[in-house]
């Protein structure tokens, strides 16, 4: 087993105040500092490990699209 600490420098926790919000208005606002903070892109980043090369090829080949996408607009 291993040992591992995984740690983020983004907070691990959202607060919502009520503030006379109803829940709805809550929610919204807990779904927005969710998304903001990052934490589930990061949760589905870590739910598969990832290889250091296969990291480094998928890098380069988005690099790659993202550039054939700025050429086709180029022309």
């Amino acid at each position: 087993m291993s040992d591992r600490v995984y740690t983020s420098s983004k907070p691990a926790h959202v607060k919502v105040k009520a503030g006379g919000m109803n829940v709805d208005t809550m929610i919204k606002v807990f779904k927005r500092k969710v998304k903001e903070a990052g934490i589930l892109e990061e949760y589905k980043n870590r739910m598969e490990y990832i290889k250091p090369s296969k990291r480094k090829s998928e890098k380069q080949n988005a690099a790659i699209r993202r550039q054939r996408k700025i050429d086709v607009e180029n022309i």
